[in-house]
């Protein structure tokens, strides 16, 4: 029978421990370089599909508008067609158009401006080696996102408002003056 060698060698706890937070430290600064990276591509993709996006927006309501007027030139020939009122009609329709588009506009901007926030609070979190720190910039985030959203949706709220206006203000004197018959035949 033969013994098993035994070593007596000692381990440093010290040396142990170091090791073992040189290791967390390097797969952090892996994990956090790689998170970066991920983000950064997000972002990027995200941009550029924002302003595919626009692009396509913007020349969508263009070809509206033109078909708009095709409409109401075609009408123009008709037996029923009223120069006064088409007048109106075309007139609240380019302001709909209009309206819309900056609706649209409005819409796209939000939608931009709150992903590029999560990405630079992402970016910021990742970045961050402190828990304390990690926790201040979560509440800030929370507490800047609720007051944009309030701000945007009032501000959405008012360009719905002035777009229902101005597209029946045209039709206003129209009305008017179909009340002032009816009430000089009755």
């Amino acid at each position: 029978m033969t013994k098993k060698a035994t070593t007596n060698a000692t381990v440093d706890p010290a040396v142990v421990k170091k090791e073992f937070e040189d290791m967390i430290a390097t797969g952090r600064k892996s994990l956090q370089e790689a998170f970066l990276n991920g983000t950064e591509a997000a972002e990027k993709a995200f941009k550029s599909n924002s302003e595919t996006l626009k692009a396509n927006y913007e020349k969508a309501v263009a070809e509206s508008k033109s078909g708009f007027e095709k409409v109401v030139k075609a009408f123009e020939g008709s037996q029923f067609y009223d120069k006064n009122s088409a007048e109106a009609f075309v007139k609240s329709g380019n302001v709909a158009v209009e309206k819309s588009e900056k609706i649209g506009v409005a819409l796209i901007d939000f939608g931009t401006e709150r992903w590029q926030e999560v990405f630079n609070v992402t970016k910021t979190l990742a970045e961050t080696e402190d828990y304390a720190k990690a926790v201040e910039v979560q509440t800030e985030y929370a507490k800047t996102s609720m007051q944009n959203y309030v701000s945007d949706v009032s501000k959405f709220n008012s360009l719905v408002a002035d777009a229902a206006k101005s597209v029946v203000e045209p039709f206003g004197a129209r009305y008017a003056s179909a009340l002032d018959v009816f009430a000089k035949q009755a």
